[in-house]
């Protein structure tokens, strides 16, 4: 049975009935994007590896009792931060590297080395807003991460980041007139860049 190409919403409903496969598609499904994402908040990669299991885990451990509906996406993420911020609070007789929630620093550091670019005028603008989104402070790399790069919504936003949605709209929008600020551009013209330097990560990636 393969179920590669099934909704989130159907692969939930599978995993809450106890379907083994389900549960394996929700893992290949969001592993790769659990682990980018986990990489940011803290680069400890066999850490960051042996959350995301317990992670998985718990998931497979409590199935009978989780909410009928979510949105998968935004739920892992959620999940994801909880269980890596508990794993590094400050435990007695152990040092941990601080990690907080709301603090943190955000490694999105972009890079130009991990595009494939052809045209000599797309370099050029990629170099740009790469140079631009690394002097964003954590907060605002972190949402744009999320909202142009895992194309999440602000309600999902504001969940993941604990914040509210207008809080999420707020952020959003002072990280943009940062950017735009910095690169001294247009609205529409600042997300074609964001979608194109997207789109070229996708590609090396492929």
């Amino acid at each position: 049975m393969d179920l590669s190409s099934a909704s989130d919403t159907a692969l939930w409903e599978a995993l809450q009935h106890n379907n083994e496969l389900a549960f394996a598609a929700i893992y290949d499904r969001y592993f790769n994007r659990l682990y980018e994402y986990a990489m940011r908040l803290h680069q400890h990669e066999e850490l960051v590896k042996d959350t995301i299991q317990e992670l998985f885990i718990k998931l497979w451990t409590n199935r009978h009792n989780l909410s009928n509906k979510v949105d998968l996406r935004p739920y892992l993420f959620v999940a994801l931060r909880s269980t890596l911020y508990n794993r590094l609070r400050p435990r007695r007789n152990v040092t941990l590297v601080a990690f907080d929630q709301e603090e943190h620093d955000f490694l999105a550091n972009f890079s130009y080395e991990q595009t494939y670019i052809n045209k000599e005028s797309q370099q050029q603008q990629h170099k740009q807003i790469i140079a631009a989104l690394n002097q964003l402070n954590s907060r605002q790399k972190e949402i744009i991460y999320l909202r142009y790069f895992e194309e999440l919504d602000y309600d999902q936003i504001g969940e993941i980041m604990g914040i509210s949605v207008k809080g999420a709209y707020k952020l959003s929008a002072r990280a943009l007139k940062s950017l735009r600020d910095i690169m001294q551009l247009s609205a529409p013209g600042l997300i074609i860049l964001l979608q194109a330097y997207k789109a070229s990560l996708q590609q090396a990636g492929n």
